[in-house]
C-alpha cells in the first residue's frame, strides 16, 4: 500500500501541474480581440496528458528509464514543432511560440515528479502559470524600462552575482566582529528593496506598489526598507503618505517576524512574546490604514505620475554598509566584555542594526542555561532598540512632511515594547 501511495501521489501532481498548466493556456488562448476562437495549440486535456506522460515514463526499469524519457521529450518536442508550424500559417503571423515551449516544460515538470521532486515541480508549475497569467502585466513592465533602468539593472546584477559570491563569509578584526560577505549583503539588500520598490511602482502603480514593498521588505529588512523610502520621500514628496506607509508596514512586520523566529527555538519564549507583539502590531497596522487614506489623496493628485529615482543609490548603500559594520563591530566587543550577564546591554545594542542575530542566540540559550523571561525581555529591548534607530533614520533622511506620520507609527512601537518588558518581569 505506502509503496503504490508513493507511485500514486506524483501521478496525481503530475495530473495537475498539467490541468494547471492546460486551464491557463487554453482559457488565454479562447479570445483574441473579443470573440470567440478555435484553439490552435494545445488545450487542457493535452496539457494533462503531456505531464501524466512524463510521469509514467519514471516507472521504467532504472537502465530504461533515461531512455524512455529522453524519447518522450522528443516527441514532445516534435509534437511542438510541428503544431508550430500549423498554427504559424494564415493569419497568424506574429504567433509566438509560448504554447510549444510550455508544452515542452509541462513535460519536464511530468518526469520531475516522478524522479522524487514533486514539490518543486508543483512549485515551479505555479510559477509558470504566473508567468504565463501576468502576460500583459509583464509585457507593460518591460516596454515601460528605459536605458537607464537597464544600466541600473546590471549594475544590480554585479554587486549582488558577481561580487557578494566571491568576498569571503568568515569573521576577522578585533573580536572577529567583521564578515566582508554579511556587510555586503546589507549593501545588496538595500539596493535591492530600492530596485523592488521601483519596479513595484512601475507595474501596480505607487500607492499598491509601496504598501507591498513596505511588507514584503518588512520580512527581509525593515531598516533598508525604512532607508529606501525615507530617501524616495525626500526625492518624491508627492509620495510622502504612501512612503510612511511603506514604511511603518515594513517596521510592524518586524515584530510578528521575531516572533516566528523565537517560535523555531523556544515556544516558551514566543508565547511570551505573543501579547507584546499583537498589541504593538494592531497599533502599527491602525497608523498604517490612517495613512493607506491619505495615500489615496496623493494617488488622485498625482495621477500617472511616476517618481523619478535612482533605485540604485551607492553613495547610500555603501555608508549604510559601513553604518552596519560599525555597529557590528560595537556589538561583538560588548558581548566579549560583559558576557552573558549583559544580554540586555547586547540587545539594546545588536538591535541597532538587526534584530535577527540577538532573536536566534537568546532563544536558543534560553533552552538551556537563559530564563525565558529575560530571553523575551532582551528580544523586545532589540526591537525596541531597532524601531528608534527607523525613527532616528526617518527623521535624518526624509522629507519634513513624512516626521509626523512616521513619528505616530514608529514611536508607539520603542514605547510598547519597553513597556512590555517590564509588565513580562512583573
Amino acid at each position: 500500500m505506502d509503496l503504490q501511495l508513493n507511485v500514486l501521489t506524483p501521478a496525481l501532481a503530475a495530473l495537475g501541474i498539467g490541468l494547471l498548466i492546460g486551464l491557463e493556456r487554453e482559457y488565454g488562448q479562447r479570445r483574441v480581440n473579443g470573440r470567440v476562437k478555435h484553439i490552435e495549440a494545445a488545450g487542457i486535456r493535452t496539457f494533462a496528458l503531456v505531464a501524466l506522460s512524463g510521469n509514467l515514463l519514471t516507472w521504467l526499469p532504472e537502465n530504461l528509464m533515461p531512455w524512455g524519457i529522453s524519447l518522450g521529450l522528443a516527441f514532445t518536442g516534435l509534437v511542438a514543432l510541428l503544431s508550430y508550424r500549423s498554427t504559424s500559417r494564415g493569419d497568424s503571423a506574429d504567433k509566438g511560440i509560448t504554447s510549444e515551449v510550455v508544452l515542452v516544460l509541462t513535460f519536464i515538470l511530468g518526469a520531475l515528479t516522478g524522479m522524487g521532486y514533486a514539490l518543486p515541480a508543483t512549485t515551479m508549475a505555479v510559477v509558470v502559470f504566473c508567468l504565463l497569467r501576468f502576460k500583459k502585466v509583464l509585457h507593460h513592465f518591460s516596454h515601460s524600462l528605459s536605458k537607464m533602468d537597464l544600466k541600473q539593472a546590471t549594475q544590480f546584477l554585479i554587486i549582488s552575482v558577481v561580487v557578494l559570491p566571491i568576498l569571503p563569509n568568515e569573521a576577522f578584526g578585533p573580536y572577529e566582529a567583521l564578515n566582508p560577505q554579511r556587510i555586503w549583503l546589507m549593501v545588496v539588500l538595500i539596493s535591492g528593496i530600492g530596485f523592488a520598490a521601483y519596479a513595484a511602482i512601475k507595474v501596480l502603480g505607487q500607492r499598491v506598489g509601496l504598501g507591498i514593498t513596505g511588507i514584503l521588505g518588512g520580512l527581509a529588512s525593515s531598516t533598508a526598507v525604512t532607508l529606501t523610502m525615507s530617501r524616495l520621500s525626500k526625492d518624491s514628496p508627492a509620495l510622502t503618505a504612501t512612503c510612511q506607509l511603506s514604511i511603518i508596514a515594513a517596521c510592524a512586520t518586524m515584530f510578528p517576524r521575531v516572533a516566528v523566529i523565537a517560535l523555531l527555538f523556544s515556544p516558551e519564549v514566543s508565547m511570551l512574546l505573543l501579547i507584546p507583539v499583537a498589541i504593538v502590531t494592531t497599533c502599527a497596522f491602525g497608523t498604517a490604514a490612517w495613512l493607506w487614506r491619505r495615500s489615496a489623496s496623493e494617488q488622485s493628485d498625482s495621477g500617472k505620475y511616476q517618481p523619478e529615482m535612482n533605485p540604485l543609490s551607492w553613495r547610500m548603500a555603501l555608508s549604510f554598509g559601513a553604518f552596519y559594520a560599525l555597529i557590528l563591530f560595537l556589538t561583538h566587543m560588548a558581548q566579549a566584555e560583559f558576557g552573558e550577564g549583559g544580554i540586555m546591554s547586547v540587545a539594546g545594542l545588536s538591535g541597532l542594526t538587526d534584530v535577527d542575530a540577538i532573536t536566534l542566540s537568546v532563544s536558543e540559550m534560553s533552552r538551556e542555561r537563559l530564563s525565558a523571561i529575560l530571553a523575551a525581555q532582551a528580544i523586545l529591548l532589540a526591537c525596541a532598540s531597532n524601531s528608534l534607530v527607523k525613527w532616528g533614520m526617518g527623521m535624518v533622511f526624509s522629507d519634513r512632511s513624512a516626521r509626523l506620520g512616521l513619528s505616530l507609527g514608529l514611536l508607539p512601537m520603542v514605547v510598547l515594547s519597553l513597556a512590555a518588558i517590564f509588565a513580562i518581569g512583573m
